[in-house]
């Protein structure tokens, strides 16, 4: 299954949204499969962007199969604020996918990091 950047993106915001502390399980998102968001919340829950509790195999606890999403860490935060404005998201992930032909988060991050500085001058 290959990483989705946006997916990544839609899920930080709606966790951002929620008006309470509680587990989200199931969450229904247009054009994604249920194990499709849940495999960007694995990864989200091992890139330290949510925080969750991670339910694992019986048969090899070291394997998560599962996670429940409660809400962003610092790190997700700080990644959907310099994510935020649609029009920087676009252009970072053009930028990024012309220059290198591949979408790497940290890059992607970096990106949008400078976009947010040269918009305010630094």
């Amino acid at each position: 299954m290959k990483r989705d950047p946006d997916l990544v993106r839609h899920l930080l915001l709606f966790l951002e949204e929620k008006s309470d502390d509680k587990g989200v399980d199931n969450l229904v998102v247009n054009g994604y499969s249920e194990s499709e968001v849940m495999y960007h919340f694995i990864l989200m829950d091992q890139a330290g962007l949510v925080r969750c509790e991670r339910i694992v195999s019986r048969t090899t606890p070291d394997r998560v199969i599962r996670v429940l999403p409660f809400s962003l860490t610092w790190h997700g935060h700080e990644f959907l604020e310099a994510s935020r404005d649609e029009g920087a998201w676009k252009k970072a992930k053009e930028l990024v996918r012309s220059k290198s032909g591949a979408l790497s988060f940290d890059v992607l991050k970096g990106v949008l990091i400078g976009l947010a500085k040269d918009s305010v001058g630094l």
